[in-house]
């Protein structure tokens, strides 16, 4: 179980350090109250990933059940078609950086998501979490990928269970540090963040993307075995 957990985790880590809801959840924890808008936040996030990352493993375990050897060729052709597709994206977003001494546009959902209700953060949560060009294809792949490997219910539970919890840490941080430390000592610092993360968003997704298409593409060339 440990090593299909570790091979999932640059996966997962990718999501986690994905620019867009990393602001996200700075922006709602400065928010007029940022513990409880945080735990909605939150909440949508893990949430959707649970049910996501959960359902592909589960129906890829199901699916590889007495087809073993075809079921690892297509979890290795998609991690070859994700690997490319991030090459190809890291393309575009290098290609459209803007000019030096030109601030990024905004993300749209970066000037509403503080003002949005319970509901709302909820869907925002799970948005940030699956309704983003990377993150889907990553949950895919890393779903694929641990339902792939032929392990037991409890294997599968937990490798699941790592992979979710490390692509939660960037979320999950922030709001124990405001927790831990209040939000007044806490704001300084995410309202530094939150500059920095909208400052340098664009090559933050470059070398993300440029380093997953790397790591899918060379797990993906195991179908030339």
């Amino acid at each position: 179980m440990w090593p299909v957990a570790g091979a999932a985790l640059p996966q997962a880590m990718a999501i986690a350090l994905s620019p867009v809801p990393m602001v996200c959840i700075v922006l709602v924890l400065l928010s007029e109250h940022p513990v409880r808008a945080g735990l909605y936040f939150t909440a949508g996030w893990i949430g959707a990933l649970t049910v996501a990352v959960g359902l592909v493993a589960w129906l890829t375990d199901t699916v590889a059940e007495g087809h073993e050897e075809s079921t690892r060729d297509g979890v290795d052709v998609l991690q070859l078609a994700v690997g490319v597709l991030f090459a190809v994206l890291a393309v575009r977003y290098w290609r459209k950086r803007p000019d030096p001494g030109t601030p990024p546009p905004r993300p749209a959902i970066v000037d509403r998501i503080a003002l949005l209700s319970a509901g709302g953060l909820l869907l925002a949560g799970a948005a940030a979490a699956l309704a983003n060009l990377k993150n889907l294809p990553l949950v895919l792949s890393a779903g694929s990928y641990i339902g792939g490997a032929a392990l037991t219910t409890p294997q599968l539970t937990a490798a699941t269970a790592i992979f979710i919890a490390t692509a939660s840490t960037t979320v999950v941080a922030p709001l124990l540090a405001v927790v831990l430390t209040g939000p007044t000592q806490s704001a300084r610092t995410l309202r530094a963040l939150e500059t920095w993360l909208l400052t340098n968003l664009n090559t933050i997704t470059v070398v993300l993307l440029l380093v997953l298409a790397t790591v899918l593409i060379g797990q993906g060339l195991d179908l030339f075995r």
